[in-house]
Protein backbone atom coordinates (compact mmCIF):
# COMPACT_ATOMS: atom_id res chain seq x y z
CA UNK A 1 0.00 0.00 0.00
CA UNK A 2 1.26 3.44 -0.47
CA UNK A 3 0.76 7.09 -0.34
CA UNK A 4 0.17 7.17 -4.30
CA UNK A 5 -2.60 4.52 -3.86
CA UNK A 6 -4.74 7.03 -1.99
CA UNK A 7 -3.37 10.10 -3.95
CA UNK A 8 -4.64 8.10 -6.89
CA UNK A 9 -8.08 8.71 -5.21
CA UNK A 10 -8.11 11.81 -5.91
CA UNK A 11 -6.70 12.49 -9.26
CA UNK A 12 -3.74 12.19 -11.96
CA UNK A 13 -0.59 13.01 -11.36
CA UNK A 14 -1.15 16.27 -14.02
CA UNK A 15 -3.98 17.70 -12.00
CA UNK A 16 -1.89 17.22 -8.57
CA UNK A 17 0.76 18.87 -10.11
CA UNK A 18 -1.37 21.66 -11.38
CA UNK A 19 -2.56 21.87 -8.14
CA UNK A 20 -5.92 20.68 -9.09
CA UNK A 21 -7.65 17.87 -8.76
CA UNK A 22 -4.93 16.53 -6.97
CA UNK A 23 -4.91 19.36 -4.28
CA UNK A 24 -4.47 18.27 -0.89
CA UNK A 25 -7.75 19.10 0.29
CA UNK A 26 -9.46 17.58 -2.71
CA UNK A 27 -6.95 14.15 -1.59
CA UNK A 28 -8.21 14.45 2.00
CA UNK A 29 -11.78 15.15 1.08
CA UNK A 30 -12.08 12.16 -1.13
CA UNK A 31 -9.83 9.95 1.19
CA UNK A 32 -12.09 10.61 4.29
CA UNK A 33 -15.28 9.64 2.22
CA UNK A 34 -14.12 6.17 1.00
CA UNK A 35 -12.12 5.15 4.61
CA UNK A 36 -14.47 7.03 6.80
CA UNK A 37 -12.06 9.52 8.64
CA UNK A 38 -12.66 11.09 11.67
CA UNK A 39 -12.45 14.34 12.12
CA UNK A 40 -8.73 14.40 13.74
CA UNK A 41 -7.69 11.82 11.05
CA UNK A 42 -8.89 14.30 8.28
CA UNK A 43 -7.13 16.81 10.36
CA UNK A 44 -3.56 14.96 10.74
CA UNK A 45 -3.82 13.11 7.10
CA UNK A 46 -4.53 16.78 6.27
CA UNK A 47 -1.67 18.37 7.92
CA UNK A 48 0.69 15.55 6.65
CA UNK A 49 -0.45 16.43 2.56
CA UNK A 50 -0.04 19.69 2.89
CA UNK A 51 3.47 19.69 4.51
CA UNK A 52 4.24 17.40 1.74
CA UNK A 53 2.51 19.27 -1.47
CA UNK A 54 5.27 20.99 -2.68
CA UNK A 55 7.74 18.00 -2.40
CA UNK A 56 4.74 15.64 -4.13
CA UNK A 57 4.32 18.22 -6.99
CA UNK A 58 8.12 18.50 -7.55
CA UNK A 59 8.55 14.70 -7.87
CA UNK A 60 5.58 14.86 -10.15
CA UNK A 61 7.68 17.35 -12.29
CA UNK A 62 10.57 15.47 -11.94
CA UNK A 63 9.02 12.43 -12.95
CA UNK A 64 7.54 13.56 -16.03
CA UNK A 65 10.65 15.62 -17.34
CA UNK A 66 12.16 12.26 -17.05
CA UNK A 67 9.62 10.31 -18.80
CA UNK A 68 9.87 12.82 -21.66
CA UNK A 69 13.89 13.05 -21.89
CA UNK A 70 13.76 9.28 -22.36
CA UNK A 71 10.92 9.40 -25.01
CA UNK A 72 13.03 12.46 -26.95
CA UNK A 73 16.42 10.14 -26.26
CA UNK A 74 14.91 7.41 -28.08
CA UNK A 75 13.52 9.55 -31.21
CA UNK A 76 17.12 10.39 -31.85
CA UNK A 77 18.48 9.72 -35.53
CA UNK A 78 21.25 8.52 -35.17
CA UNK A 79 20.69 6.23 -32.43
CA UNK A 80 23.07 7.89 -29.27
CA UNK A 81 23.09 5.22 -26.80
CA UNK A 82 25.04 6.56 -24.10
CA UNK A 83 22.13 9.47 -24.26
CA UNK A 84 19.55 7.15 -24.36
CA UNK A 85 20.98 5.47 -20.90
CA UNK A 86 21.83 8.22 -19.48
CA UNK A 87 17.89 9.47 -19.61
CA UNK A 88 16.93 6.05 -18.30
CA UNK A 89 19.03 6.23 -15.70
CA UNK A 90 17.87 9.97 -14.88
CA UNK A 91 14.15 7.99 -14.73
CA UNK A 92 15.44 5.83 -12.32
CA UNK A 93 16.51 7.79 -10.14
CA UNK A 94 13.68 9.53 -10.23
CA UNK A 95 11.79 6.48 -9.90
CA UNK A 96 13.44 5.80 -6.89
CA UNK A 97 13.32 9.63 -5.34
CA UNK A 98 9.43 8.96 -5.89
CA UNK A 99 9.16 5.16 -4.01
CA UNK A 100 11.01 6.70 -1.22
CA UNK A 101 8.73 9.73 -0.60
CA UNK A 102 5.76 7.43 -1.09
CA UNK A 103 7.14 5.52 1.33
CA UNK A 104 7.99 8.13 3.94
CA UNK A 105 4.28 9.51 3.63
CA UNK A 106 2.59 6.27 3.82
CA UNK A 107 4.70 5.47 6.97
CA UNK A 108 2.95 8.76 8.22
CA UNK A 109 -0.48 7.88 7.53
CA UNK A 110 -0.90 3.99 8.01
CA UNK A 111 -0.74 4.64 11.55
CA UNK A 112 -3.39 7.11 12.37
CA UNK A 113 -6.18 4.64 10.52
CA UNK A 114 -7.81 1.56 12.28
CA UNK A 115 -7.74 -2.14 11.02
CA UNK A 116 -10.33 -1.56 8.87
CA UNK A 117 -9.90 1.32 7.13
CA UNK A 118 -5.76 0.21 6.73
CA UNK A 119 -7.61 -2.67 4.82
CA UNK A 120 -9.47 -0.19 2.74
CA UNK A 121 -6.73 1.87 1.97
CA UNK A 122 -4.82 -1.15 1.25
CA UNK A 123 -7.11 -1.58 -1.92
CA UNK A 124 -6.56 1.69 -3.48
CA UNK A 125 -3.52 0.07 -4.28
CA UNK A 126 -4.90 -2.18 -6.97
CA UNK A 127 -7.58 -0.15 -8.09
CA UNK A 128 -8.34 1.31 -11.56
CA UNK A 129 -7.07 4.96 -10.83
CA UNK A 130 -3.18 2.89 -9.54
CA UNK A 131 -1.89 5.19 -12.34
CA UNK A 132 -2.28 8.14 -10.71
CA UNK A 133 1.16 9.87 -9.29
CA UNK A 134 3.38 9.14 -11.50
CA UNK A 135 2.73 5.41 -12.31
CA UNK A 136 1.70 3.70 -15.30
CA UNK A 137 -0.16 1.02 -15.93
CA UNK A 138 2.44 -2.22 -16.91
CA UNK A 139 0.70 -2.28 -20.49
CA UNK A 140 2.17 0.95 -21.12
Amino acid sequence: MTIWAAVAVAGSASAIAAGGAGSPDRMVNRMAQRLNLTDAQVQQVRQILDARHDQMKAQLQALRGARQALHQATLAVPVDEGAIRNAAQALAQAEGDAALMRAQVHAQIVPLLDADQQQKFATFENGPHRAGWGHRPASE
